[in-house]
C-alpha cells in the first residue's frame, strides 16, 4: 500500500461511495451535516483512485462525512489518497473501520464478518482486528447463514422490531431450512422467538426419540404400524410404558414382560411402548359401539388438551425466566388475566404458585425441594404469580365438554380467554386441532340432542 502523506482537496462530485462498502445505510446525517456547515470537514477522508477513471475516487474511510458534506453544501473535502491497494486490502480496511461501529445493522454486521472470513481471515484474526469476542463473531456468522433477503426485509420492517436477542434464539435451531422458515413465517419479534423456542424444543424431542428408538431396536422392538397412531384410543392397543421426550433419555431401558409383541410409537411429546390387544369374540351392541366411539373421541380430545397444557407451561416458564421478553404494558396483561380468571372461576392460593416449581406432589417432595420451591415462588413478581394461577385454573378447567361429549361453550370461551393473555408474548396454536377443540368446531364433539 502506498499512501500520499499530503492532504489534497477533492471536489465532492468526484468522490463516490465504495461499491463494496459493508455499511449500506449511512444513518441519520443531519447532525453531522449541521456541524460541517459551521466548521467544515475537520477530519480527512481516505480515498482510492477508481480504475480507468482518472480524477475519480472511492471513499475508503469517511463515507458518512462524504454523505453529510453533500447535505451541508460543501464543494470539496480534505483527502489522503491511497494508491496500489488490492481489492482484498480495500475491503479489509473498510471492514476493520466499520465493524467496530455500534450503529451497524444486524444485516451489515453479519455480512461484514462473513466477508472477512471469505477474504481469508480466521475467527481469531477477526476478533483481534475488530475487538469482538469469538463467541459474538461466531453468532454473527450464524446469522449470515440465514436467508439474507428475508433478514433484511424483517430488519427494515419497523413493526417487526427484530433484535439480536431474537436471532440468538433462532440460532438454537440447528437446521438452517427450519431457521429460514421461521424467519419467513414469523409476523413479529415475539412470534419469531416463540416459534424458535418451539422448534428447538421439538428438535430436542426428535433427538431423544431417535436415541430411544435405537435402544429399543437393539432389544428387538420394532416401530408400530402406521395405523396405530389413529387407533391408539380405539381399544386395539395397550400402552405398557411411556417415555416423556422432553426429559433426558435414561441410560438403560427396563420394560415389563408381556406375551404379546411389543412396538414403539411416538405420540405427541412421548414415546410409548405398546402391545396389541387380542380381539374379543363378543359382538358389540349399537349402544356399546356408540360408547366406544365416544370414549375414543374423548381420549383424543384429552391428548390434544394435554399437549396444549404442556406447551403452555413451557411457554410460561420461558416468560418467567426472561427467555421471552416482557411486554410494555403489563397493566393491560393483568386486566386480561383477571378477566380470564373470572371466566374460569379461579381459586387463589399461595400453594398453587409454590407447586408450580415442584416436579412431584407436595407430599412426595423432600424438605429441600419444598424449600427451593417456596424460595422460587417468593421471588416472583405479582404478574408472574397471576400467570401461574391462571395456568393452573386452565389446567383444572381443561375439559370443555359434558359427560356426553357435547361442547361446553362457556368453558371453551374461558380457556380461549386464558390463551389470549399469552398472545402478546408470542403464543400461537401449533395445530388447528388445538383451536378447534377449544372453539367447539372439532368433529370429535357430539351434537346436542334436541329435546
Amino acid at each position: 500500500m502506498e499512501e500520499r502523506r499530503d492532504i489534497v482537496y477533492i471536489g465532492i462530485d468526484h468522490i463516490h461511495t465504495h461499491p463494496e462498502n459493508p455499511r449500506k445505510d449511512l444513518g441519520d446525517l443531519t447532525e453531522l451535516a449541521e456541524s460541517m456547515k459551521k466548521q467544515g470537514c475537520l477530519q480527512n477522508l481516505t480515498v482510492v483512485p477508481v480504475e480507468e477513471q482518472p480524477g475519480e475516487y472511492y471513499a475508503l474511510i469517511g463515507n458518512r462525512r462524504h454523505g453529510a458534506s453533500k447535505l451541508a453544501g460543501l464543494e470539496e473535502l480534505p483527502c489522503r489518497i491511497a494508491e496500489g491497494l488490492s481489492r482484498k486490502e480495500q475491503l479489509s480496511i473498510m471492514l476493520e473501520e466499520n465493524m467496530q461501529r455500534s450503529d451497524l445493522t444486524i444485516y451489515e454486521q453479519a455480512q461484514g464478518f462473513q466477508l472477512m472470513l471469505d477474504l481469508g481471515d480466521t475467527e481469531e484474526q477477526i476478533a483481534e482486528k475488530t475487538g469482538f469476542s469469538k463467541t459474538t463473531i461466531r453468532r454473527r456468522l450464524n446469522i449470515a447463514k440465514l436467508n439474507q433477503d428475508e433478514l433484511k426485509k424483517k430488519e427494515q420492517d419497523e413493526n417487526f422490531q427484530l433484535t439480536l436477542k431474537d436471532l440468538y434464539e433462532l440460532e438454537k435451531v440447528k437446521d438452517i431450512k427450519t431457521r429460514d422458515k421461521i424467519l419467513r413465517e414469523a409476523t413479529s419479534s415475539r412470534d419469531l422467538v416463540s416459534r424458535a423456542q418451539a422448534a428447538a424444543a421439538e428438535a430436542k424431542r426428535n433427538e431423544n426419540a431417535k436415541k430411544l428408538k435405537e435402544m429399543l431396536k437393539k432389544k428387538g422392538i420394532k416401530a408400530a404400524p402406521k395405523s396405530a397412531e389413529n387407533e391408539i384410543w380405539s381399544g386395539k392397543w395397550n400402552t405398557i410404558k411411556e417415555y416423556e421426550l422432553d426429559k433426558d433419555v435414561p441410560e438403560q431401558i427396563k420394560l415389563p414382560k408381556t406375551e404379546e409383541e411389543k412396538f414403539f410409537l411416538v405420540y405427541y411429546r412421548s414415546l410409548r411402548i405398546i402391545t396389541k390387544i387380542p380381539k374379543g369374540k363378543k359382538e358389540l351392541s349399537p349402544w356399546e359401539k356408540e360408547q366406544k366411539e365416544k370414549d375414543q373421541a374423548k381420549r383424543k380430545i384429552k391428548a390434544i388438551l394435554k399437549e396444549s397444557s404442556a406447551r403452555r407451561k413451557e411457554f410460561l416458564e420461558n416468560i418467567i425466566s426472561g427467555k421471552i421478553s416482557p411486554v410494555k404494558d403489563e397493566s393491560e396483561v393483568k386486566e386480561k388475566i383477571w378477566e380470564a380468571m373470572m371466566a374460569l372461576g379461579s381459586y387463589i392460593y399461595a400453594s398453587t404458585v409454590r407447586d408450580f416449581y415442584l416436579k412431584k406432589s407436595y407430599y412426595e417432595s423432600s424438605p429441600e425441594e419444598k424449600k427451593a420451591a417456596d424460595e422460587s415462588a417468593g421471588k416472583l413478581s405479582s404478574l408472574h404469580q397471576m400467570m401461574i394461577i391462571l395456568h393452573n385454573s386452565m389446567k383444572i378447567c381443561n375439559e370443555p365438554y359434558d359427560y356426553n361429549l357435547v361442547f361446553n361453550k362457556n368453558k371453551g370461551d374461558a380457556l380461549l380467554k386464558g390463551y389470549e393473555v399469552f398472545e402478546p408474548y408470542g403464543w400461537y396454536f401449533e395445530d388447528e386441532e388445538e383451536r378447534q377443540v377449544l372453539d367447539g368446531t372439532s368433529e370429535l364433539y357430539r351434537k346436542e340432542k334436541k329435546k
